[in-house]
């Protein structure tokens, strides 16, 4: 996002755009690093009206998902099991001695699979 316009002011293309994924896919992403909690709830503020229920997760710095259904859930987790795969192989890279980029990777895939059980419990609607 450019300005904090795009998620606080009126509706626009983006908050309708992200309507729009969550209306055909249940999910919507959001790929930025500076997005930040208060926008999620600006937005899920303005959203509301049209969606039932919207549940909002930080994947990681630059993944963020908004979900409203159990289709979008559904491919979330999958996109997180895709996460979690991708760290595993880079912490089989790491070097053995590594311990510190070792336990990053191994906190990353614990938190990952934290968001995934939480998911799994969610009850829309």
């Amino acid at each position: 996002m450019t300005n904090s316009n795009e998620v606080t002011g009126n509706p626009t293309d983006w908050v309708q755009r992200l309507s729009s994924d969550l209306r055909s896919q249940g999910y919507a992403s959001v790929l930025n690093r500076s997005f930040s909690e208060q926008e999620a709830d600006s937005v899920i503020g303005q959203l509301l009206p049209e969606f039932k229920y919207l549940l909002y997760i930080d994947a990681d710095e630059r993944k963020k998902y908004f979900i409203a259904d159990y289709a979008g859930r559904n491919t979330v987790i999958k996109l997180l099991d895709r996460m979690v795969d991708h760290k595993k192989s880079a912490r089989l890279n790491i070097d053995e001695h590594d311990r510190v980029g070792y336990n990053r990777y191994s906190g990353d895939i614990q938190r990952l699979d934290e968001l995934k059980n939480m998911l799994l419990q969610e009850r829309f609607g």
